[in-house]
């Protein structure tokens, strides 16, 4: 393990072991060491605004009269307005010819709608068709009049969590120092440093947000949970890099597009990434008549997605990810924020034989866009 130099004078009754823990993170095989750290948070509810990357939409859930009329019923009216032009895809993304203008907003769910607009050839819409705004044209000598909210993005949270671990030796082992240990508190402590790694990163990837209460010591929603209802596809077989393709592209029509994407995975499927480079792609050769380091491995997946400098992520193996997924991240919008950093104190009881420090941080994370500008394989074959 490494040694961080952590040093008592046995007066000193607190410690600040932030810049030692960052160390120490920053050298494990675990996801929570790739995640930035933010600035710090301020509160045990953690709010953030998310940014709004997609263009209003809505499917067609069905008609006042048929799919040749002016009342059609959508999933939410939600950012749709009179006068408001609208154009019309199949579930699929397959652009219809027709383009609407929308009359009037009759309830959350019931839009009138003006048709062949512009001499747009008309089509029959079948339930399921996307509306998609299109524009929000004005006429001339307008009032200003806020009809589509306020402007500003929408709020989300997450709660702070509060992990620690007890280090404890006895008096007569910091003493004679067995087992060839020089400072045997030192030692325990950057265990239990260890320890909090990795609990901090099984938060980071499996947590749930839950509020601190009298019944509840209160805990940080992690990846999977802020994923959720987003980019994620029930897979249901082998992974694939067709699949991945398709999920950077589910990101991309959200609107969402970085420069640091990260695929995190387990071990079993960073090799079946690694098996996509088949012979003849990218041999491996030795480079050295001294070199006898053979093989081969994908470290980078470069989307097919032709976009402007392309998608591509790094692969990163933690071993803690779960065996049937896969995500795509991205690096740019996940952050770990410290309430109260990373310190010890000691806890050693009066009279006790022993020495004692407790190690305890707050922290939670911010992860933006989950519903769009990342996205989650799963029920992949083991």
């Amino acid at each position: 393990m490494a040694n961080y130099q952590l040093s008592y004078d046995f007066a000193n009754i607190k410690r600040d072991l932030s810049e030692a823990y960052t160390k120490l993170v920053a050298s494990q095989p675990t996801l929570i060491g790739r995640i930035r750290v933010g600035s710090p948070a301020t509160q045990t509810k953690h709010e953030w605004l998310e940014e709004q990357l997609n263009p209003t939409s809505s499917a067609i859930t069905s008609f006042d009269v048929n799919g040749d009329g002016t009342g059609v019923n959508v999933a939410s009216t939600a950012g749709f307005t009179a006068g408001d032009i609208v154009r019309v895809t199949t579930s699929t993304g397959a652009t219809r010819t027709e383009v609407m203008r929308i009359t009037s907003v009759d309830s959350s769910t019931d839009l009138t709608v003006s048709r062949d607009y512009g001499g747009s050839t008309g089509v029959t819409l079948d339930v399921g068709d996307i509306l998609v705004l299109m524009s929000s044209p004005k006429n001339e000598g307008t009032d200003p009049a806020v009809t589509k909210g306020t402007g500003e993005a929408s709020v989300v949270f997450n709660y702070s969590q509060i992990d620690d671990e007890v280090a404890k030796v006895s008096k007569t082992l910091q003493v004679t120092g067995a087992y060839g240990i020089s400072n045997a508190l030192n030692d325990a402590v950057e265990r239990k440093m260890l320890q909090l790694v990795r609990k901090q990163n099984s938060a980071l990837i499996y947590g749930r947000k839950v509020a601190r209460d009298a019944s509840n010591a209160g805990s940080a929603g992690g990846i999977l949970q802020f994923l959720e209802g987003g980019n994620v596809t029930a897979v249901g077989g082998a992974l694939s890099s067709a699949a991945i393709n398709n999920s950077f592209e589910a990101i991309f029509d959200d609107g969402a597009f970085s420069n640091n994407y990260m695929l995190v995975c387990a071990e079993n499927q960073a090799r079946k990434i690694s098996a996509f480079n088949t012979s003849g792609t990218n041999p491996v050769s030795q480079r050295a008549v001294t070199d006898r380091t053979t093989g081969g491995y994908v470290t980078t997946f470069i989307s097919d997605l032709g976009a402007v400098n392309g998608f591509a992520a790094d692969v990163f193996v933690d071993p803690n990810f779960p065996k049937d997924q896969l995500a795509i991240l991205d690096m740019n919008r996940i952050e770990v924020n410290y309430l109260r950093p990373l310190a010890d104190e000691d806890a050693t009881l009066p009279g006790g034989d022993y020495f004692q420090r407790r190690m305890l941080h707050e922290y939670t994370f911010t992860i933006r866009d989950g519903a769009r500008a990342h996205a989650l394989l799963t029920g992949l074959t083991l």
